[in-house]
This record gives C-alpha cells, structure tokens and sequence, in this order.
C-alpha cells in the first residue's frame, strides 16, 4: 500500500490517499508517466502551457441525491438553483477538439452533477480515447452504475472511476447521502469491480472517496477494512464548506482562512460549462467568472488573456482577496496552527 499526502500531490486541499494497486500508474505506460511527471512540474513551478493540461466539463446538474454537504443542495436551499441542464455532445466535441491539438491530457467529465445520467457520456469517454487524451476520469454516486453501464465505460475507455461514499455504516451512509439506498450502491460498486477484473482490464482505476467530517471521520478505518481488499485505492477528503453555503459547520479542525494561499487551478485546468462558457474555476457552480464562450473565441486564447494573467499575478502576490471569486472561496480554509 502506498499512502500519499496533500505534501506529497498537486492538490490544494486536506486529503490522504492510500493506493492499494502500486502499479497502474506504471501500467498506463510512459506517455501516462511523462504526463504526470509533467503535470508535477508545471503545478510546482508554475509554469503557463499554451493549453490547460485538464478541463473539467459540467456535463449535467442532474442529480437524484440531496446530500447535505453538497454546494448543489446548498443552491437549491438558497433558491439560486438554475434549473436542470445537460451539456450539448457538440460543445464536448468541439471543446475537446481544440484540445487534443493543443496539449489537453485530462478531463473530468463532471462538475456539479451525477455525470452517469447524461446519455451522451460514454460517447464522449470513446471521443476522448480516440483523441489521445491520457486520463479520463468521473465523479459518481455509482446510484446509477450499473452493469451494462461499467462494461461500456471500461470498452470505450474510462481511466479513473471514483465514487463517492462517505461512511461503511448503511444508516449513517442513507443520512449522509440522502435518497440513495446502501444496499443499492455496495452492490454497484462490488458488481463494477467484478466486471473490472473479469475483463483483465487496467483501467478504470477504481477509488472511493469519503468526505471526512464531524460526522463521520470515526469511521475511517471501517472504510479501509471494507474496501482495500477490492478497490484500486481510497482518498480522505476533509470536508470544504464551499463559498460558505452550508450553515452547518461540519469541520473536524478550527479553519483559518490562508490569505497567501496559492491555488494551483490557475496552472492546470479550466471549466466549459454546458452552455459553452469557459469557466475560471470548475468549482464555480454560479459562473460568476468566464473568460467568454466557444461560439467567440477559443479555450487557448482564454488561457492567455488578460483575466488569466492578472489572476495569477495575484496568487503568486498573496493577494487573492482582490479575486472576488477566490476571496468567497472555502479551499484556502486551512487548519489553525
């Protein structure tokens, strides 16, 4: 097992990683290593690519769940939830298009929604293989990840399936992740990882993530005794009250918002909305910033414009209070020393 710290990955949050299958990386091949190698460097030294390394596209807002700590249900609790909408297949294409000439390595094909309810998604994990695009990864409930579903997604070319589940007690799990069944859900993902192995296939790399707060982070070592033995790995997520929607404070530490913090988004991804527009931060679910839309200009020109530069000016200055967007943000919340 090879345990991994926020210390030791390019990722600005709370988080622990603990990797029960030591070789897929190695596995993927020496594009996917070079891929990583690069994306280490890039992040570290913050170095500006002529096309973001990753996007992150919001496929769908879709959801069947109504967890509490999600910033989706904080939006429909506020009345600012924009309605249901599902990502068109030709802003996917054309998105990953332009990409797959210009340097794109990774997507993520979700934002804020169960990304397993747009119809379109297989088609466009099949798109991204044929393109050349090295990691193709979802976010997932797996409420709906059924058996025809994994199969197809592992035929046409999935490389990371992570599945959120946050606690091994079916009780504590139902209340947590409000209207999905237990029972349901250990079954989808034990049938995912059955199909996996049955097919002797590499990919996806199957991980569960677990949201770490005041209600469940006793259950930790449950969650490693009633998954290593079957998935591909485990991350610990410390809970992010994102913008401050969530009323209740769900924190394990005392937080401290880090006015210096240095977000590392700015040097490896941008957002495409589904309506086209090119987002700053994939984790802006209101779209307050854009950088414009593909109908009128291109994702590598809004890389480099100006609003790029002088946001990036401001992180590596400490000054990303002046970002009214990063100033609202929860991930610079860090423990109090």
């Amino acid at each position: 097992m090879i345990i991994s710290s926020k210390n030791q990955r390019d990722v600005n949050i709370l988080c622990e990683f603990l990797n029960f299958n030591n070789t897929w990386e190695n596995d993927m091949g020496p594009r996917f290593l070079e891929y990583r190698k690069k994306w280490a460097e890039v992040t570290r030294k913050h170095i500006v690519t002529r096309f973001p390394m990753h996007l992150d596209f919001d496929l769908t807002n879709a959801c069947t769940l109504a967890c509490a700590f999600c910033p989706r249900t904080q939006l429909i609790r506020r009345g600012q939830y924009p309605g249901t909408y599902y990502m068109p297949f030709k802003i996917f294409k054309k998105s990953l298009l332009e990409g797959s000439q210009k340097g794109l390595m990774s997507v993520n094909l979700n934002a804020s929604g169960e990304p397993l309810l747009h119809k379109d998604l297989t088609r466009m994990v099949k798109l991204a293989r044929e393109h050349g695009i090295l990691d193709i990864m979802l976010h997932t409930s797996a409420v709906y990840l059924t058996k025809d579903l994994m199969a197809s997604l592992i035929e046409n070319g999935l490389t990371k399936l992570i599945i959120s589940f946050d606690s091994p007690v079916k009780e504590h799990y139902e209340q947590l992740r409000v209207n999905a069944s237990y029972d349901t859900v250990v079954k989808n993902i034990n049938q995912a990882v059955e199909i996996k192995n049955k097919c002797g296939s590499v990919n996806p790399f199957i991980r569960i993530n677990m949201v770490l707060m005041k209600e469940n982070f006793n259950e930790r070592d449950q969650m490693i005794k009633m998954w290593s033995h079957k998935v591909d790995g485990i991350g610990f997520l410390e809970y992010i009250n994102y913008f401050q929607w969530d009323e209740t404070d769900r924190y394990i530490h005392t937080m401290k918002y880090k006015e210096d913090f240095i977000c590392e988004k700015p040097w490896q991804r941008l957002g495409i909305a589904h309506d086209g527009k090119i987002k700053f931060c994939h984790l802006d679910d209101m779209n307050e910033v854009t950088l414009g839309s593909l109908d009128e200009t291109t994702i590598e020109d809004a890389w480099k414009d100006e609003t790029m530069r002088l946001y990036r000016k401001l992180h590596l200055s400490g000054r990303i209070k002046y970002i009214a967007l990063c100033s609202k943000c929860s991930v610079p919340m860090l423990p109090a020393v």
